[in-house]
């Protein structure tokens, strides 16, 4: 069978010949109307298989041109269309002779049988002249052809309208989805540049942390390490990379050990270890975790203190653990001064409470020991056993003192005293300090150096010395104590700075030890400055022998050199007497009595007895009060009446300090005399601004109390 295909789709035209070939079938090829009339004319195939739109001329045309020639009008002609695929285009097809009209697509095989039915019906009517079915009026035609032609036309238009709007879409979509890629893009850029930013930032603060930080590998081996690491191992990030964490910041416990870290006795219960490893296993972060390892640090065998703490990160799709360290051997050692200052506190403060009730029971003790040698014949055979009771009461306010000296809640006590003296009572005690391989010689001026000073801070400042020049000589020396007794000349004053033109005692105190250098010598009386480990000194020493100095109008030099030793000269002013001294008879005569009014306010029982019983057997009338609260009760009570205030100063409810100011804003002028077994600073300041009060230390002798309230009386 010979058959022409009138196709202008490539495919469709590939199609059709594979099918017919396949059958057996020859098969000619035209790609539109024009061609496939000229092919057909030229041919004359069995059949011929056509598609409606084509260029040039389609398939109606092409059908009309074969029907109009007699030749060819006998040839069978098969529509096949997926264009004009309605009724009224088959209808049109068949009016103009077409033997069958198929829509596309259709399975090859049906397609084959159609032709194959349409060939046996050609031979049927062999010999038959086919006429077509429609009107072959011109006008006619081209009426019908028209509408058909139309009719597709505004399809396709709407087709190709709904097709812009869909491309329309599409295409704004197209934008949508470009305009949201764009600002993926963009954000990604910009989440790409913050992590830039973000990683330069962390390897900023890796770089310059201040404490050793290190990235291990998941075998413990150093991976990163930032200059904090290097400094504290003293050695380069090279030495380091590639090793294990102990033996990169070169712990002693890895470097005795031929396999290095992790593999020796101390290892298994390493806590630095334990841990790495669980962060590795769990995940789990640990933070500030406290041990105290060896390590050889620039040579030396050293064992730290340092907080560690581990975080689990991944660098490179790789799981690694951020191990970071910080030494705080030196903040452990200021803990351990903290506690030891805070410990010294509780310890002063509990002495001075006790000094403070052991002044109290003293004064009861002396205070009824001396009234009853008032009241004693001088050859009264019970008259010695007193006296040594009062002695060794004395010894006992002695130590007293001493107490309170070391809880340091005793005030500057001025009195005339001699220094020689002094010295000689701390000789025993500076000796015990320094040791036996340290010389001690102690040059006395042959006089009396009188000076108006507190015995017991003297003593504070020749101890401190004493202590300072045992640790300047750890393998033994000399150490030079004298006095003298110098006029100091306008060379001196002009050299020096201090002085005047009057007679100074001089104390001279000099060790052979390890000395200083100028830089030190001038900030030795800087408080919290020593040149001693953390722990062994707080710094405090020599800023308190500078100030108690200071206390007693006097100056101190240093001259010292490394290794030459140093001297420490103290410049006290001499005195003759002190005018401000309340003179009392030291013999047990009998005080002036007295007929006034006094206001006495004492919490404790029986010290307050003792002087109300001492005051009424010299004729004076007392108003007792048991606090200071009720101490300003009384007075308001009785204002009129009394004209002396006898205050302890430490009392329940209202300290005397207290109760006097309130006092005195009723009655500006009223005096107060303050006692206490230790005296505050505040009241220091009081008996110094006010010319109206006074104080006197308890433990204190009955006719010492009685002298002083006597001669306040008379003052006013």
């Amino acid at each position: 069978m010979n058959v022409l295909i009138v196709e202008d789709n490539s495919n469709d035209r590939r199609l059709l010949r594979y099918t017919l070939e396949h059958h057996g079938c020859t098969v000619s090829e035209a790609q539109d109307g024009e061609e496939g009339l000229e092919l057909a004319t030229r041919i004359q195939p069995d059949i011929i298989i056509s598609d409606a739109l084509m260029p040039r001329m389609d398939g109606f045309n092409l059908l009309r041109a074969l029907k109009a020639n007699p030749e060819l009008s006998s040839i069978p002609f098969l529509f096949y269309s997926a264009t004009y695929t309605g009724e009224p285009e088959e209808r049109l097809a068949l009016s103009l002779g077409a033997t069958a009209f198929v829509v596309k697509p259709t399975e090859p095989e049906n397609l084959w049988k159609k032709i194959c039915a349409i060939m046996e019906s050609q031979k049927a009517q062999q010999g038959v002249i086919s006429q077509p079915a429609m009107d072959e009026n011109e006008e006619h035609f081209l009426r019908e052809y028209n509408r058909i032609v139309a009719t597709k036309l505004e399809e396709k238009v709407a087709e190709l309208e709904e097709a812009i709007i869909q491309r329309k879409q599409d295409e704004d979509e197209l934008r949508r989805v470009n305009a949201e890629l764009t600002l993926e893009v963009d954000e990604r850029k910009r989440a790409e540049n913050a992590l830039k930013e973000q990683e330069q930032e962390l390897a900023t603060i890796f770089e310059n942390a201040p404490f050793v930080m290190l990235l291990l590998d998941g075998e413990r081996k150093v991976h990163r390490v930032n200059a904090q690491a290097c400094s504290f191992a003293g050695s380069s990030v090279s030495d380091m990379i590639g090793r294990r964490s102990g033996e990169a910041l070169r712990c002693l416990y890895a470097l005795d050990t031929p396999e290095g870290c992790g593999f020796g006795p101390h290892c298994p219960d390493c806590i630095v270890r334990l841990t790495v490893l669980d962060t590795f296993e769990t995940g789990q972060s640990h933070h500030q975790v406290e041990t105290r390892l060896p390590f050889l640090l620039q040579g030396k065998e050293q064992t730290i203190t340092f907080l560690f703490s581990t975080t689990k990160v991944m660098v490179a799709h790789q799981a690694m653990v951020l191990l970071s360290l910080q030494d705080i051997s030196n903040y452990k050692k200021l803990e351990s001064q903290l506690h030891h200052a805070q410990k010294m506190e509780s310890i002063g403060t509990l002495a001075g409470g006790i000094a403070h009730d052991f002044n109290n029971i003293l004064t009861v003790i002396i205070g009824y020991g001396d009234i009853s040698l008032m009241s004693m014949d001088a050859d009264d055979p019970l008259r010695h056993n007193i006296e040594f009771m009062l002695q060794a009461s004395r010894r006992a306010a002695s130590l007293a003192q001493d107490i309170l000296l070391f809880s340091r809640k005793q005030i500057c006590d001025k009195k005339s005293v001699d220094l020689n003296e002094i010295v000689r009572s701390v000789d025993k005690f500076m000796r015990r300090i320094i040791g036996e391989d340290i010389t001690c010689t102690i040059t006395l001026d042959d006089g009396t150096l009188s000076i108006l000073a507190d015995a017991h801070q003297l003593e504070q400042v020749l101890m401190n010395f004493a202590t300072n020049a045992r640790d300047a000589m750890p393998n033994g020396g000399s150490l030079s104590i004298t006095t003298k007794q110098i006029k100091l000349d306008e060379e001196f004053i002009a050299a020096h700075g201090f002085g005047s033109n009057v007679m100074y005692a001089v104390l001279t105190v000099t060790d052979n030890g390890i000395g200083m250098n100028e830089e030190t010598r001038l900030k030795i009386f800087d408080p919290f400055f020593t040149t001693k480990e953390i722990g062994k000194g707080t710094g405090l020493g020599l800023a308190v022998v500078y100030g108690i100095i200071k206390q007693h109008d006097g100056q101190i030099t240093v001259v010292s050199k490394p290794g030459h030793g140093t001297t420490f000269r103290i410049f006290l002013p001499l005195t003759l007497s002190t005018d401000n001294e309340i003179k009392v008879n030291s013999t047990y005569d009998k005080p002036d009595r007295g007929t006034e009014t006094i206001l006495l306010a004492e919490d404790d029982e029986s010290l307050r007895n003792m002087v109300l019983s001492l005051l009424e057997s010299f004729g004076y009338k007392v108003i007792i009060a048991v606090d200071g609260e009720d101490a300003v009760q009384k007075y308001r009570k009785n204002m009129k009446q009394i004209q002396l205030l006898l205050f302890d100063v430490v009392m329940p409810k209202k300290n005397g300090i207290d109760a006097y100011n309130e006092i005195r804003d009723i009655k500006p002028g009223i005096k107060v005399l303050f006692a206490s077994g230790y005296a505050t600073d505040a009241v220091q300041l009081k008996t110094l601004a006010d010319d109206n009060a006074m104080f006197i230390s308890k433990p204190y002798l009955p006719s010492n109390l009685l002298a002083i309230v006597r001669s306040m009386l008379d003052k006013s």
